[in-house]
């Protein structure tokens, strides 16, 4: 069954009750429990502090995919963890599946710089798998050298090494299909496989306390979301996720052979909203911008536009279904106890900034200096964002419609001819 199907039949079901319920609609509105005990879960889904002296929000947290820009959502989720948020539960595809396994593993350690260590751990191996890792001057300097020998470098690198690596990388989207055959090792996926063996602790994932964690992908003969979660966590459901079939192998698991998850639940926030986890807020941490900055003529541009729509319109549709199913519900007399869920939790949009749209960055540069901009990308967003919209966690949703999203670029509809 497609995900986001049977919230859709929950908002479909709910309009009728709504029209029998309108005359006395109210709203309603979630408030934070009180009376905290230490290291109990309380209604409401607030929990106390870890030293006790206040109540926290219980974050759920959906991370898209989206290959390199996934070391944008390190970024941002390096700086969220500096607020100490509790995490409640996390979902993630592709790339946003890798930082979802580093986040929960690293947690499971203890504290917040276990995870914060594991996920640097992630993109650094990843950096030193890069098929471009030789092209990365800068980025493969010692920390005291690049300080003085970076901005002197520099010129040379944009001048000579940028533009053959700008080639390469639009000539991997064009023709990678074609190529990745004659090289076993990267149609295996052999790189993603060691660098997530050497970041992610998998038994740490399934310890008694480990944080839910649900990984999609994309079943290739049935087109529909798969969800792992718990000990069907591993190694091959990992990479699942991140197959971009024009590139890799498709993988097997349990005689099932799977895509990328980001296809149809990139990523799945059902089970974060209703998988009993007594979530407060909903953090989607976007990689994708939905509106692009302009239409691009050239084969790669419109290739590169054409998997941004595919792999955006799974979240565009769920955040469509829940802010619409919240809205409904907020208004409804007495709303079904089954949607006290999505009455009690706070849907936010931590949306992808225009660097991501422009195209300035291609998903495919693993570089290690490629990889610590983007990083560095998502913890300016992220900072922003809480200074914007951070008095709304644990308080109020900060996305109510998706209309808001594309404010200011809505198309004009043509005049009618007489």
């Amino acid at each position: 069954m497609e995900l986001g199907a049977d919230l859709a039949g929950r908002l479909a079901g709910l309009r009728s009750a709504l029209a029998r319920n309108a005359p006395g609609a109210r709203l309603l509105t979630p408030g934070p429990a009180a009376g905290c005990v230490v290291g109990r879960r309380l209604a409401g889904g607030y929990v106390a502090d870890r030293d006790g002296d206040r109540m926290k929000p219980r974050i759920a947290l959906g991370l898209q995919g989206g290959g390199a820009y996934g070391a944008y959502g390190w970024g941002v989720i390096d700086r969220l963890l500096e607020e100490h948020i509790w995490i409640s539960a996390v979902s993630g595809a592709s790339a946003g599946a890798l930082n979802g396994a580093a986040l929960v593993s690293g947690l499971a350690s203890g504290s917040d710089d276990g995870a914060r260590t594991a996920l640097e751990r992630l993109w650094r191996a990843t950096a030193d798998r890069s098929p471009l890792r030789a092209w990365d001057w800068t980025g493969s300097l010692p920390p005291g050298a690049a300080s003085w020998m970076g901005p002197w470098l520099e010129p040379w690198v944009d001048a000579w090494v940028e533009p053959w690596v700008d080639q390469a990388l639009a000539f991997t989207r064009l023709y990678g299909g074609q190529i990745a055959p004659y090289f076993p090792a990267f149609r295996e996926m052999r790189a993603w496989r060691e660098a997530v063996a050497a970041s992610v602790d998998f038994e740490a994932l399934t310890a008694p306390r480990a944080i839910p964690l649900y990984v999609s992908a994309t079943d290739v003969l049935t087109g529909a979301a798969r969800l792992f979660t718990g000990e069907a966590i591993d190694e091959d459901a990992l990479m699942a996720s991140c197959c971009l079939p024009e590139l890799f192998s498709a993988v097997e698991i349990d005689g099932r052979r799977y895509w990328d998850g980001g296809y149809v639940a990139n990523p799945a926030l059902d089970p974060l909203v209703f998988g009993g986890h007594g979530a407060t807020d909903l953090i989607v941490v976007q990689l994708t911008p939905f509106v692009a900055d302009a239409v691009g003529e050239r084969p790669e541009e419109v290739v590169k536009r054409a998997s941004d729509i595919s792999f955006n319109a799974g979240l565009m549709r769920e955040l469509k279904t829940l802010t619409d199913l919240q809205s409904a519900v907020r208004l409804a007399a007495s709303p079904s106890p089954r949607l006290r869920p999505i009455l009690d939790i706070n849907i936010h949009l931590l949306r992808a900034p225009a660097e991501l749209a422009s195209g300035s960055v291609d998903k495919y540069d693993t570089r290690w200096s490629t990889l610590c901009a983007l990083r560095d990308l998502g913890r300016a967003t992220a900072e922003a964002w809480l200074a914007e919209q951070g008095h709304a966690i644990g308080a109020a949703s900060s996305l109510t419609t998706l209309d808001e999203v594309f404010t200011g670029h809505r198309p004009r509809r043509a005049a009618m001819s007489a």
